[in-house]
């Protein structure tokens, strides 16, 4: 499942990994990391999102667990054997609530079954990889960052 190959990413450039049957967080992380060099891949199946993970070193997978919970929960447990997983996301509906515990004991940074604001999950993603990504056309730092949003944390992330 977690085969290497760079033909998907460049191993650089922060990329965002989104599984989801409806398009909602890919073209919303489209737009918010529209002035950076962020890349930001939809997958349709949680299959697809290990494929396009292999040969990324730097950046996030958002998965969409409401639709498929136990394949999303498979992804983690194989990600378990990789030396350098990339941190994942979960976004699901009150009904996978009860399997928050089993994502999180399986390595997910974050979970929500409520809907959360396109710049909080945006700057969550960030908050993974280090930082903001300067965009192509700024030419030095500013020296100042982004406030980050509070996001909703688990009891194991306070």
């Amino acid at each position: 499942m977690f085969v290497k190959s760079p033909s998907f990413a460049s191993p650089d450039r922060p990329t965002v990994v989104v599984f989801e049957k409806q398009p909602r967080w890919a073209p919303e992380l489209e737009r918010q990391f529209l002035a950076e060099e962020v890349r930001v891949i939809a997958c349709r199946s949680v299959k697809d999102a290990a494929e396009r993970t292999a040969g990324v070193a730097r950046g996030a997978v958002l998965l969409d667990a409401a639709v498929a919970p136990s394949d999303c929960l498979q992804y983690l447990r194989h990600a378990l054997s990789d030396p350098r997983p990339l941190p994942v996301l979960i976004v699901g509906a009150p009904a996978i609530a009860p399997l928050e515990w089993s994502f999180r004991e399986l390595g997910a940074r974050a979970f929500f079954v409520k809907k959360i604001p396109g710049h909080e999950m945006a700057s969550l993603c960030r908050r993974q990889w280090g930082g903001r990504i300067p965009a192509t056309s700024e030419r030095k730092p500013s020296g100042k960052e982004p406030v980050s949003s509070k996001h909703h944390q688990g009891p194991s992330e306070r």
